[in-house]
C-alpha cells in the first residue's frame, strides 16, 4: 500500500525477533504520522494502522474488547500489541546473548557495534555504555584495536572506543588501497 508516494509500514509477523520487527513497524508508523499523515484525525490514524498491521494483527485486533474512548486513541492500539508481543523480559537471557556476542571474522565495527546496542538494550543494566564498551574491548576480533584500547585503562569511554574500533578499521582498509591489495580487504578491527 502506497501512502502519498511513499511506501506504507509493515508488520513483519514472521520475523523471529518479534519485539524488535514490533519496534520497526510503530517507529515507521511514527513517521508516517508525524509526516503525511500529520494533518489526519485519530481515528483516522488508528484506522491506517489497521491497515497496515497485517491479516494477523487484525485477527489480534477482532480479540479485544475496546471501549469507544479506547478505539479511538492509537496509544491504547500500541500498547495492546506491545503486550501481546513483546515477550516477559528474561534479562538473564539477554545478558547471555550480549555477553555471547563476538565480532566475526569479516564484520564491520558499524555491524559489530549496532548489534551490541541492540543487544544491550533488553539486559536491564545501570550503565549500558560501559558494558557495551567492555564488550567491545572484550570482543573485538582485532588484537591491536584491543591492545589500543586496553592502553587506555580508566580513561576509556564507549565514545572513545567506538573511535579506535573505527580508525583502526579505516586505517586498514586505507592500507589495502595503498598497497594495491586486488583481494577485498579483509576487516580487522
Amino acid at each position: 500500500m502506497e501512502t502519498y508516494g511513499i511506501q506504507a509500514p509493515r508488520m513483519d509477523w514472521t520475523s523471529a525477533n518479534l519485539p524488535e520487527a514490533w519496534r520497526r513497524f510503530k517507529q515507521q508508523a511514527e513517521l508516517m504520522f508525524s509526516g503525511p499523515l500529520r494533518e489526519k484525525r485519530e481515528t483516522e490514524k488508528c484506522s491506517y494502522l489497521l491497515l497496515w498491521i497485517g491479516e494477523k494483527g487484525l485477527d489480534i485486533y477482532n480479540t479485544w474488547s475496546l471501549s469507544e474512548d479506547e478505539a479511538k486513541k492509537l496509544q491504547t492500539y500500541y500498547d495492546k500489541y506491545a503486550a501481546y508481543i513483546t515477550p516477559k523480559s528474561n534479562p538473564i537471557y539477554a545478558r547471555y546473548r550480549f555477553h555471547e556476542k563476538m565480532q566475526a571474522d569479516g564484520e564491520t565495527f558499524e555491524h559489530f557495534i549496532t548489534e551490541l546496542k541492540l543487544l544491550v538494550k533488553d539486559c536491564g543494566y545501570p550503565n549500558s555504555d560501559e558494558m557495551v564498551r567492555d564488550r567491545i574491548v572484550f570482543a573485538t576480533n582485532s588484537p591491536r584495536v584491543r591492545e589500543k584500547l586496553l592502553s587506555q585503562g580508566a580513561k576509556l569511554t564507549l565514545d572513545k572506543a567506538i573511535d579506535i574500533a573505527r580508525s583502526h578499521e579505516l586505517a586498514q582498509i586505507q592500507l589495502k588501497e595503498m598497497t594495491g591489495s586486488k583481494d577485498a580487504p579483509k576487516i580487522d578491527a
